[in-house]
């Protein structure tokens, strides 16, 4: 927010004087959030991606036109043939890029909120969860609670508990990881071995 000091200075402005200051400032643009006038980084980001797939299927398309003035009828009919089938190519690669930059988009926000143990945990852990491919709807990764509790399971060490410590190791013997005596006399005895002594 200090770049607002340059433009406004550090004293109360009444409206006139903030009309003024803002008439030909081309930094700053003003508009009322309840009309629509602002736009999420994410449909920026997938409006010009679509902008510009539109603009090269139309400019291919253009090209194509022109070609068709010097073919006969089976050449148009050919070069129609395999415009179609380059054009439902095309349109599919655009929609699978829309849809890979909006699951993106929701692996980044439902890892937002997670404490990781390492940087490299939590590369991992978002490299794994985009790979799971996972169901979406209305932007929303659908089994990501089941998904986060497998994670948790097969790799404890990659998180960290809400008192700032990592997530201990998960052992058949406790968190510790020593087996109790009861069950390592057990063990012996199915081993054909003698109890532990006690020290």
């Amino acid at each position: 927010m200090d770049f607002l000091k340059d433009v406004f200075g550090t004293e109360a402005l009444t409206y006139d004087q903030l009309a003024e200051k803002l008439k030909d400032n081309k930094d700053i643009k003003v508009g009322n959030l309840a009309t629509g006038a602002y736009v999420s980084k994410e449909k920026h980001t997938a409006l010009e991606t679509e902008r510009d797939g539109l603009k090269t299927q139309l400019d291919d398309a253009a090209e194509e036109i022109k070609s068709y003035k010097d073919l006969d009828v089976d050449g148009i009919k050919k070069a129609a043939a395999d415009w179609e089938t380059k054009y439902n190519t095309d349109t599919k690669t655009l929609k699978d890029q829309l849809a890979a930059q909006g699951y993106e988009f929701a692996v980044q926000q439902a890892v937002s909120d997670i404490k990781f143990s390492s940087e490299s945990a939590k590369k991992a852990f978002i490299a794994d969860l985009t790979a799971k491919k996972l169901p979406m709807q209305e932007n929303k990764l659908l089994g990501l609670g089941d998904f986060r509790k497998e994670y948790e399971t097969s790799d404890p060490g990659a998180f960290i508990t809400d008192d700032g410590s990592k997530n201990p190791v998960a052992t058949k013997g406790g968190t510790g990881g020593n087996l109790s005596t009861e069950s390592t006399d057990a063990l012996r005895a199915a081993m054909g071995l003698p109890p532990a002594k006690s020290e």
